[in-house]
């Protein structure tokens, strides 16, 4: 019973050493981040000129969402990668003029 009992946890323990090891180093540990500043700045460029230029027209609005989220990839797998990038982004107060002086000179309708 102690034999079975000790072996039991020496593999437990190899496994999670294992599993810790693997997540630690594996290599989206040190991926990319999803989206650069200066891609995040034209994506949200675009978003918010889908937002003005469609306000009217859902349809037409829904469908350059979707092709923006498309040309940049994101998808619902990566959503929560891309919050916390958006997180991270929006505290930057150059980053965010930059978007809000390209928005009013490239959305005018």
């Amino acid at each position: 019973m102690i034999r079975t009992l000790t072996s039991s946890l020496s593999a437990s323990h190899v496994f999670l050493c294992t599993t810790i090891a693997i997540t630690l180093f594996s290599p989206n540990s040190f991926a990319n981040p999803l989206m650069s500043k200066e891609q995040y700045a034209d994506y949200s460029v675009r978003y918010q000129c889908a937002e003005i230029l469609f306000h009217n027209d859902l349809q037409k609005k829904e469908a350059e969402l979707i092709k923006i989220e498309d040309q940049y990839g994101l998808t619902d797998d990566n959503f929560d990668a891309f919050d916390e990038l958006i997180t991270e982004y929006e505290r930057d107060d150059t980053l965010l003029d930059t978007v809000r002086e390209r928005i009013t000179k490239e959305c005018s309708s």
